[in-house]
């Protein structure tokens, strides 16, 4: 039986994901050239939806090729790699206003109080779209993307397994047109596009290189004659694309951004992904060794974001706004990456090995 493939840059385009998710948390407005992507956040989490929409595609296409899918044990993966931390974070979240008043750090006044019955249903992405705001503790402010990424599995397993391989292109452009309708009608309301229909095309954009990969693998020798400079030039293109979009208002442009930037991510993965002449990152370079904490760092780096911002502030004078928000941005950074890493290791791994149990029929 063929083995699945390993894609070596896969973990490095996560951290970079992330990074760009967590220069838009932190204090950035007078850091010349990262002020840049001080607006970035959504961006950085429509690339997280790209990657995950084609691994996630290869994961059951690959097994639908083989034989059945099993649902059963592809949802039990997901929940032991997705709901540990979660759950350990949200845990952390209820029990935070009685650490800040153990540590005698304020509140936060800005945002709903959580209500905890939408945040362990993961539906704190439709809460926030009802209070039309964000929840006041951290980090259950990023986890609306958390939400939206297990709506996914639901929806994406149960149509894979019952979708014929030779529908799923048809899938796929439904999964398009529909995010595209949603968006329109959610725009028309003044709806924030925080759910898993508006971001459906995301997925699917990223599903296009998965089903290639699956059943038309020919269709990549075009790619991997294309000169490098080219794809360096790409590169260039997608990361100056970001900077526009994250810094303009163009009319409409909340309709279409995530169509260009859906696109534009996808062939940087499919650049990335080819057997040779590809845009590759080792799995010995630091960026795909943090790669490999990506949720971790994603869940909680506005802790440490806000919690180096207080004690800071209360502890320390830095007369410079920019050296200061220098050193509360890089603190942050250390401190997300240590706990990520402890988090893995002495948590979240425990859960990860038993899903070696669920790769059998």
């Amino acid at each position: 039986m063929p083995k699945r493939r390993h894609f070596e840059t896969l973990d490095a385009l996560r951290f970079f994901a992330f990074f760009v998710v967590f220069l838009s948390h932190c204090p950035l407005k007078e850091i010349p050239y990262l002020n840049y992507f001080s607006k970035s956040g959504g961006i950085g989490v429509s690339f997280f939806f790209v990657l995950s929409g084609f691994l996630i595609s290869y994961i059951l296409l690959f097994e639908k090729q083989q034989k059945e899918i099993n649902l059963k044990n592809f949802f039990a993966r997901r929940m032991l790699r997705i709901w540990p931390l979660f759950y350990g974070l949200i845990l952390f979240a209820w029990a935070t206003p009685y650490l800040l008043d153990f540590l005698n750090l304020s509140y936060s006044s800005e945002g709903y109080n959580p209500n905890w019955f939408s945040s362990i249903l993961f539906l704190e992405n439709y809460q926030m779209m009802l209070q039309n705001s964000f929840p006041n503790v951290s980090p259950l402010g990023v986890m609306w993307s958390v939400c939206i990424e297990e709506h996914f599995y639901i929806i994406w397993g149960i149509l894979f397994y019952t979708v014929a391989i030779k529908n799923i292109p048809k899938l796929i452009i439904g999964s398009i047109i529909i995010a595209n309708i949603f968006r329109l009608v959610y725009h028309n309301l003044s709806i924030e596009f925080i759910d898993v229909f508006t971001n459906l095309d995301l997925f699917a954009y990223g599903a296009i290189p998965a089903y290639l990969i699956i059943k038309k693998p020919e269709i990549f020798s075009y790619f991997e004659k294309l000169n490098p400079l080219i794809k360096h030039s790409f590169v260039v293109i997608t990361i100056a694309t970001v900077v526009i979009i994250s810094n303009n208002n163009f009319p409409y442009w909340e309709l279409y951004a995530t169509t260009v930037l859906g696109v534009l991510f996808t062939i940087l993965l499919v650049f990335t992904i080819l057997k040779t002449n590809k845009l590759f990152i080792s799995n010995n370079s630091i960026f795909s060794k943090l790669g490999k904490y990506t949720y971790g760092l994603y869940l909680h780096h506005t802790i440490f974001i806000k919690l180096t911002f207080r004690t800071i502030d209360k502890f320390i004078i830095i007369e410079s706004a920019i050296l200061r928000n220098i050193t509360i941005s890089l603190f942050a950074l250390i401190l997300s990456i240590i706990v990520s890493i402890i988090s893995f290791y002495l948590f979240e791994n425990q859960f990860i090995k038993l899903k070696k149990y669920f790769y059998k029929s």
